[in-house]
C-alpha cells in the first residue's frame, strides 16, 4: 500500500453503517426519526462528507471523500429500506438472523471489513462507524494503533470506554439536528426584541436589571441561564409568578434585558448564558496595567464590578455547607472561580483574602477569627470554637461543590456512578425537578423527542435547576432503555419515571463492572428520587 503525500488536501474515509443498531436506537426515541434516517441516506451522507469536522492532518478546508460505503442490515426485518441505500451507492451486506434471540452476523462482518480496509490499496485516513455497539471498542483501539482516525455515531447510550476509544464522537442530538435536519418548530427560535415596546415603568426596570446583570456577568464564563432567576429576584418588582414580567419565558425576558446594552451578549450553548461582549473581553486582555500587576487591574474591569459576584458566590458556598467553612477553603475556590480578577490584583487591592471579606457585603454571614478562620451562617451553624474539627477541608475544591456540601453522604457514590456511566452529576432536587417537568410536559403535550427534551430543559432552567439539554436527553434515553414507553399509559407519574431511571442507572453500573450493593442501590434511589416530594410541594 502506497501512502499519499501529507500535503494532499482531501481526507479519504471509509463508512460502515450498522443499520439495525442505529435504526432501533433512534426508533426507541422516536419512530419518525428512525424512518427519516432509513429513507434519506443521501441527506446524512452529504452532512458526513461536507459538515462533519475532519480529524486528519491531511485535511485542508475540511474536505472529505468517502471511498468506501457499506451498510449491514437484517433483510427480514429491514429489507424494505435496502433500496434507499443501494440508490445512495452503498454496498449492502445482508446479515440475517442466526439465533432465536435475533442475533445476526453484522458485528463479525463489520470487524472483518474494517480490518481488511486497513490494507486497502489507497491509504484510508479515517473510519466512520455508525454504531453504538461497544463491542467495536477493540476495533477502534486497533485503528488507533495504525494511526487512523475514527468517528463514531452515539445513537442511544454509549459506554464511556467506547467513547474514549474513538477520536470524534457524533452525538445523537447533533446527528438528528444537523445530519437529519430535524428541528422542532419550537427549537432554537430567537424571539426578536427589536420592536418590543416598553412602558415607562417597565423600561426603567429593564434598564436597571440590564446594568445589574452587566455587573454580575463579570464572572468568568458569564451567568448560566439557571442562575438568572436568582439574579432577577434582587429586584422587588420581579416575581416568577408574573410570567417573567409579561415576557412569557426566561429567554425572552433575558433577550430584552441584554438588548439594552451593547456590551452584553447571550452565548448559545448547553446551557446558554449571558456574558460580557467578546470585544470587551479582548480589550481587557490588551489593556496594559498602569502599576504593578500585583496591585492593579485593567481599568475596563472595575473592582466594584467583581465584588458583588464574589460576595454572591461566597454566600452560596457557605449557606450550602453543613458546617462553617474555613477561610483557606473559601480563598481557594474564589481564586479558582474568579481567576485573574483576584490573582493579579492582590485580592482586589485588599492585600489579603481576610481583608477582602471585610470589604464585601456578605449578607447574614459572619466572620470568625477562631483559628484557622471561618465564615459561617448563624442561622445554620454553631459559632466556631477553638479546636473545632468539623469544617470544610481546604485541601480540595471538590469538597466545595454544591453536591458535596449539601449531600456529603451521596456525593462520593454519585461521582463514582457519573465517572463510570456518564449518568449526569445532578443535585437530587434537580433530578426531582427534571422528573416532575418531564411528566408535566408529556401529560400536557405528548412525547416528541426534540420538543420534549428542549421544553423540559427550559422549564428546569426557569426553576433554577442546572439541567442541560444533554442531561434531559440522557434521562429520556435511560427511562426508555428501562422498558418505559412514554405516553402509552397516561398520565405519566414522576415516581414511575424515577423508578425506571434508577433501574437503568443500576443496569449501567453493572455493565461498567460495578455491581452496587443493596445499600448503594438505596443511595442511588435517594439521589434520583429522594427530593421528589419536596420539589412537588413547591408546585402546590
Amino acid at each position: 500500500m502506497e501512502r499519499r503525500p501529507t500535503e494532499t488536501c482531501q481526507v479519504y474515509s471509509a463508512l460502515f453503517v450498522d443499520f439495525d443498531n442505529i435504526y432501533l436506537s433512534l426508533e426507541n426515541q422516536d419512530s419518525d426519526i428512525a424512518k427519516h434516517f432509513a429513507t434519506n441516506p443521501d441527506l446524512w451522507l452529504d452532512w458526513l462528507t461536507n459538515e462533519l469536522p475532519c480529524q486528519s492532518e491531511n485535511t485542508q478546508d475540511g474536505q472529505r471523500r468517502i471511498l468506501i460505503r457499506r451498510c449491514y442490515l437484517n433483510p427480514r426485518s429491514f429489507g424494505d429500506y435496502r433500496p434507499y441505500f443501494i440508490r445512495s451507492a452503498f454496498e449492502v451486506t445482508d446479515c440475517p438472523q442466526l439465533t432465536r434471540q435475533g442475533k445476526t452476523s453484522t458485528d463479525i462482518h463489520m470487524v472483518m471489513d474494517i480490518l481488511d480496509a486497513l490494507n486497502h490499496p489507497v491509504h484510508l485516513d479515517e473510519f466512520i462507524i455508525l454504531s453504538g455497539d461497544s463491542d467495536f471498542t477493540p476495533v477502534l483501539l486497533r485503528l488507533r494503533k495504525y494511526a487512523r482516525h475514527s468517528a463514531v455515531l452515539s445513537a442511544g447510550y454509549v459506554s464511556p470506554a467506547y467513547k474514549a476509544a474513538c477520536d470524534h464522537l457524533i452525538s445523537q442530538e447533533t446527528f438528528i439536528r444537523d445530519a437529519l435536519g430535524i428541528i422542532d418548530q419550537d427549537e432554537d427560535v430567537d424571539l426578536s426584541v427589536e420592536d418590543q415596546e416598553l412602558n415607562g415603568d417597565t423600561a426603567d426596570l429593564i434598564a436597571k436589571m440590564s446594568d445589574y446583570l452587566y455587573e454580575v456577568a463579570v464572572v468568568p464564563g458569564g451567568v448560566e441561564a439557571s442562575d438568572l432567576p436568582r439574579v432577577y429576584l434582587n429586584f422587588a418588582e420581579f416575581k416568577q409568578g408574573t410570567n417573567w414580567l409579561g415576557f412569557g419565558t426566561l429567554r425572552h425576558l433575558t433577550e430584552t434585558i441584554v438588548s439594552q446594552r451593547e456590551d452584553l451578549t447571550i452565548m448559545n450553548g448547553d446551557p446558554w448564558r449571558v456574558t460580557r461582549a467578546s470585544r470587551e473581553e479582548a480589550a481587557v486582555e490588551l489593556a496594559a496595567p498602569t502599576e504593578s500587576p500585583q496591585t492593579s487591574v485593567p481599568e475596563i474591569v472595575r473592582m466594584d464590578d467583581v465584588k458583588p459576584a464574589i460576595s454572591e458566590w461566597i454566600q452560596e458556598i457557605v449557606q450550602a455547607s453543613q458546617a462553617p467553612v474555613t477561610m483557606a477553603a473559601l480563598a481557594q475556590t474564589v481564586r479558582s472561580r474568579f481567576g485573574e480578577h483576584v490573582s493579579t490584583t492582590n485580592w482586589l487591592g485588599a492585600g489579603t483574602f481576610k481583608n477582602l471579606l471585610t470589604d464585601l457585603n456578605l449578607g447574614s454571614l459572619k466572620i470568625s477569627s477562631v483559628v484557622p478562620g471561618f465564615v459561617f451562617d448563624p442561622a445554620r451553624h454553631n459559632a466556631p470554637s477553638a479546636g473545632q474539627s468539623s469544617y470544610v477541608s481546604p485541601r480540595s475544591t471538590d469538597s466545595l461543590d454544591p453536591f458535596s456540601l449539601r449531600y456529603p453522604d451521596l456525593a462520593p457514590l454519585a461521582r463514582k456512578v457519573h465517572q463510570l456511566t456518564d449518568t449526569p452529576y445532578l443535585l437530587p432536587e434537580h433530578y426531582a425537578r427534571l422528573l416532575l417537568e418531564l411528566a408535566r410536559e408529556i401529560n400536557e403535550r405528548g412525547y416528541h423527542l426534540t420538543r420534549t427534551s428542549k421544553t423540559v430543559r427550559d422549564r428546569c432552567v426557569e426553576r433554577g435547576a442546572r439541567v442541560a439539554r444533554s442531561h434531559t436527553n440522557f434521562v429520556l434515553v435511560g427511562i426508555r432503555y428501562a422498558g418505559h414507553r412514554f405516553g402509552e399509559n397516561p398520565p405519566e407519574d414522576p415516581v414511575q419515571l424515577g423508578e425506571a431511571l434508577v433501574q437503568n442507572t443500576i443496569n449501567l453500573c453493572r455493565t461498567a463492572q460495578f455491581d452496587p450493593s443493596e445499600q448503594e442501590i438505596a443511595l442511588i434511589r435517594r439521589w434520583i428520587m429522594g427530593e421528589l416530594d419536596s420539589e412537588a410541594a413547591k408546585d402546590v
